[in-house]
């Protein structure tokens, strides 16, 4: 088992020492110092954590807003393309595009009457 890349001999190794330099006097007092410099590092650890989760969640959702959008425009283009090429049914007839001005040719174009 390793705890921030320290494994259990070295561990044991490293109180070993603590012990033999502060002697037994100070060292529970060590200990319990330098157990709560470890859980304030892990509060520390986790909080970052958690906020690099939720800012990493919320790049995700506003790329997926934006890949929906980009979807939607896809779609669209291609619906135009479609309209373009003749697959979708004309939007007007025949007689809507007489009716419209300029459409044909007009009695004053077509120059004197005999």
């Amino acid at each position: 088992m390793e705890l921030l890349g320290v494994g259990a001999m070295e561990a044991l190794l490293v109180l070993v020492v603590a012990l033999i330099v502060v002697g037994p006097n100070r060292f529970p007092e060590i200990a319990r110092q330098g157990g709560r410099w470890f859980r304030v590092a892990r509060r520390y650890a986790t909080e970052v954590t958690r906020d690099v989760r939720g800012a990493m969640e919320e790049i995700q959702s506003e790329i997926e807003e934006e890949a929906e959008e980009l979807r939607s425009i896809r779609d669209l283009g291609e619906e135009v393309e479609g309209d373009l090429r003749g697959d979708a049914p004309p939007a007007e007839d025949a007689g809507t595009a007489a009716a419209r001005p300029g459409s044909g040719r007009a009695a004053d174009e077509s120059g004197p009457q005999r």
